[in-house]
């Protein structure tokens, strides 16, 4: 979640029940979110523990929620409720081109059509963070009109999507679709590449005394970095970018002509700001909806550098027009879609001109992810990518995929977890975590049409009517 919190402090393992405030202590935002993970984690594992990994409630007569059927070539759900690892998803009724938060556009996406074979339709569920910038309403006015927004939110997003059935033996049935389309996801991704995140230490120097003053975290502010991973792929394919302030600094664009960015501020200050040579992305409601789909190492936006800044009209101008970029042509265009800049604090590494030698910088102005060795940020931090534990194959990092590391000042580190001899621990992204529910099986009939079998798990309501007698 790219919020302007201090840091995220909920972790299962600690089997925490709640947190419990103490008098005449000071309030911290990461204390009251983790309240709200913890009552998070426990009425969703309870959901999950009592209807399984995804169910949907039904009542006398009643299809019950994300029924799908085909037809005239397209797919549709029924209103209603489902339940996803205990996430609730609330549907209106949706049609698989339209649906609420896929943005799916038919001239564009040839690759997401129907295909004419046997296919199964799955729901994927995530949670993404929204600001008063993409939710006015969220912002008290009392406080200003461009005040500071006070609180955040977290959305449910659950979106329609389809995995061809071919040349597997068997369809599989209610009973076998899970296991299933866990398989193939995996295939799909494979294994999450790790990270862990370290300040310089001279080699073999213990003693914290003897440290030289250039050692351990020597950032003038206490920051929560944010490592994020930009175009997925295996290593030497993915790239990355960071951020000191989680990826918040964003501000809201008016409009876009050409390379140059009208917006309605440029922030409250220069440290939450924009000056000319920052790095930034162009965003909005249906990038970061599709971020969950575009996840193949070719199919990444670029980033920009800022070239000039006009102050005054609060106009900045990008060094290239977003227009031009094939994978993301229209994003900022639209208003109702909430376009925003977005900050990051790395600088792209500089283009490699000659044939021969080091390889070119990647061509969407991010890092390249290099496993096995440790990279720097700045102010002394360092991070780790390797391979998960669990396989002896390449790992994917899927674009999106985050960890985000405190920095304190009093003590000149990171806070990040260590293990009995004080090494980093290799640790997993702390998210997207995304859930997957399978829907139904869509194959060709005799008659040239398409039969649907349903693979929900279905349950009865617990209150009925009273039968009168």
């Amino acid at each position: 979640m790219q919020g302007d919190f201090s840091r995220v402090t909920f972790d299962p393992a600690q089997r925490f029940s709640a947190v419990l405030s103490q008098q005449g202590r000071v309030q911290l935002d990461s204390e009251m979110n983790e309240q709200t993970a913890i009552l998070l984690h426990y009425l969703r594992s309870l959901t999950t523990d009592v209807l399984g990994p995804a169910a949907c409630p039904v009542g006398p007569g009643e299809d019950g929620g994300f029924k799908v059927a085909f037809a005239d070539g397209t797919l549709t759900v029924t209103s209603g409720h489902m339940y996803v690892k205990g996430i609730l998803c609330e549907s209106d009724g949706a049609e698989y081109w339209t649906q609420p938060d896929g943005y799916l556009e038919q001239a564009r996406d040839k690759d997401r059509e129907l295909p004419p074979g046997p296919f199964m339709v799955y729901l994927r569920v995530w949670e993404r963070l929204v600001t008063a910038n993409e939710a006015p309403a969220i912002r008290e006015v009392a406080l200003g009109l461009h005040g500071p927004d006070t609180t955040a939110r977290t959305r449910v997003v659950w979106q329609l999507d389809w995995t061809a059935l071919g040349p597997e033996p068997l369809i599989p049935d209610a009973n076998t679709a899970p296991e299933f389309l866990k398989k193939r996801i995996k295939e799909r991704f494979g294994s999450r590449g790790q990270l862990a995140a370290r300040t310089r230490r001279p080699e073999g120097e213990t003693d914290p005394c003897d440290l030289p003053p250039d050692a351990g975290y020597r950032g003038p502010e206490n920051q929560l970095y944010r490592v994020e991973v930009h175009c997925g792929g295996t290593a030497g394919k993915a790239t990355f970018k960071w951020s000191r302030e989680n990826a918040s600094v964003v501000l809201p664009i008016r409009s876009i002509a050409g390379p140059t960015v009208e917006l309605d501020t440029l922030g409250r200050d220069d440290e939450l700001g924009l000056e000319a040579g920052d790095v930034v992305e162009i965003v909005d409601d249906a990038s970061v909806c599709r971020a969950a789909l575009d996840v193949i190492p070719d199919t990444c936006a670029r980033l920009y550098r800022i070239a000039e800044i006009d102050h005054v009209a609060r106009r900045v101008v990008l060094d290239a027009d977003p227009a031009e970029d094939p994978h993301q042509p229209n994003v900022g265009t639209v208003h109702e879609r909430h376009p925003l800049v977005r900050r990051w604090d790395h600088q792209p590494p500089e283009r490699a001109e000659a044939a021969e030698g080091p390889p070119a910088a990647p061509a969407d102005g991010a890092l390249p992810v290099e496993e096995g060795k440790w990279l720097p940020l700045e102010d002394g931090i360092h991070v780790w990518f390797e391979p998960s534990a669990d396989t002896g194959s390449p790992s994917f990092y899927r674009a999106g995929d985050y960890w985000l590391i405190p920095t304190r000042v009093v003590t000149g580190d990171v806070m990040w977890p260590t293990d009995a001899r004080g090494e980093a621990q290799r640790r997993p992204p702390h998210g997207i975590d995304y859930h997957y529910a399978p829907l139904a099986n869509v194959e060709p009939s005799g008659s040239g049409q398409r039969d649907v079998r349903d693979l929900r798990m279905l349950f009865d309501r617990l209150g009925r009517p009273r039968q009168e007698p």
